[in-house]
């Protein structure tokens, strides 16, 4: 039930006396996540709290005095550091965080849903033919450890193990961490692993980490090592070398959601009962996850045809077997035997990715996506998009 802040927040607003609240946003812009972030959270201040006043710090236990003196209503705040948890609790003030870094602290967190990103990642790989799998990422992150998770239990549903190796990303090396070390520690996992190799790295950092230490171990990415991150910060993904594949978090949507929820607080609502958690969007794939290592060479060539035909009407199981010049039953029991699945469903799960880059990407219409997608009709776009993610693709617009 929610409190008497709540019934005097809106006796207030009947009275026409609308409350400023002060709101202090601690979310580092130096990472991609944190500005999309940013940008969903002054999205819904603009449309919803315009009275709101706010000013941004990095999330440092150094802000602390400047946060006493201010005194916000709400923080928002990138946690990844206990110490600054224990304080921000003794603030009189709500707090909100925008990612599930630590656990057993009592603030509200809104985040994407890791333990599907982790299935994510694995329906990707799996979908490219591969059969040896990684996970490089932190262990003391919460966050990380999720993604693990459920990467792991998705490959071990198609019967596949998981090697992992650890390292303190929390998304970044501490200063405390040995670089020297880490790299090497690294270098000796990677060539023990059977090749080609499909690594999912906890998020973009740690991958562009990766292609290094690949480079520099004469590994080659993606023959050889094939990396995703998570994330798809255009800034890592880019500068990355080969240009790096990534799991697409909703950042915006995260900081709609949460504006929403510090403001519900300030108002007297009870928080939620645990994580606000979203969905992720899918793989945006970059050349370091390229298609060199499936088994089949057909499958191979397969896959990339789907892939490169995805907004074509006339893509069909007819014109897949006819590119392949093989018949309907061999290229089925093609994909049966080696990706435990149908070629009708890896057309749809191609449109679906195209659909969502279009939903991402374009302000087009929920129609015209449709039909640059492939599908029949925007109705069908509609059950398709909501079978594979769960969520209509308006709704996956806006969040």
């Amino acid at each position: 039930m929610e409190d008497s802040r709540y019934l005097k927040y809106h006796f207030a607003t009947f009275m026409g006396r609308i409350p400023t609240f002060r709101v202090a946003l601690l979310l580092g812009q130096d990472l991609g996540y944190c500005r999309d972030v940013l940008s969903g959270i002054l999205s819904y201040a603009e449309e919803s709290r315009p009275e709101w006043i706010y000013h941004e710090a990095p999330p440092d236990a150094r802000v602390f005095p400047l946060l006493k003196r201010w005194k916000p209503h709400g923080i928002i705040v990138h946690l990844s550091d206990r110490a600054l948890a224990e304080r921000l609790l003794g603030l009189p003030g709500h707090v909100v965080s925008i990612t599930h870094t630590l656990d057993d602290v009592k603030i509200p967190v809104v985040d994407v849903n890791h333990e599907k990103v982790g299935q994510e990642a694995a329906r990707y790989f799996l979908s490219l033919g591969y059969r040896s799998f990684g996970y490089f990422g932190s262990k003391a992150a919460a966050f990380s450890r999720r993604r693990e998770e459920g990467f792991r239990q998705a490959l071990a549903a198609k019967g596949f193990s998981l090697t992992s190796c650890h390292a303190r990303f929390l998304p970044r090396t501490p200063i405390t961490e040995d670089w020297s070390a880490m790299e090497k520690r690294a270098a000796q996992w990677l060539r023990q692993l059977p090749k080609p190799v499909a690594v999912l790295a906890s998020n973009d950092i740690p991958a562009r980490t990766l292609c290094q230490i690949c480079r520099l171990s004469g590994l080659r990415v993606p023959a050889d090592v094939a990396i995703l991150g998570v994330d798809n910060d255009p800034h890592e993904c880019r500068l990355t070398s080969p240009p790096l594949s990534s799991v697409d978090i909703p950042a915006h949507a995260i900081g709609r959601q949460a504006a929403e929820t510090l403001d519900r607080l300030m108002r007297g609502a009870r928080p939620a009962a645990g994580p606000v958690s979203l969905d992720p969007g899918g793989v945006v794939a970059r050349e370091s996850t390229g298609f060199r290592s499936t088994l089949d060479p057909a499958l191979q060539d397969a896959l990339r045809f789907i892939q490169e035909n995805a907004g074509k009407s006339t893509l069909d199981i007819s014109a897949v077997c006819g590119f392949l010049k093989r018949s309907r039953r061999s290229v089925e029991r093609l994909f049966k035997d080696k990706l435990d699945s149908t070629i009708h469903a890896e057309i749809q799960t191609s449109r679906v990715r195209f659909a969502e880059q279009l939903l991402s990407q374009t302000d087009l219409t929920i129609s015209e996506i449709a039909a640059r997608a492939g599908f029949e009709n925007p109705r069908r776009f509609y059950r398709t998009f909501r079978q594979h993610r769960g969520r209509s693709p308006s709704d996956y617009r806006r969040f």
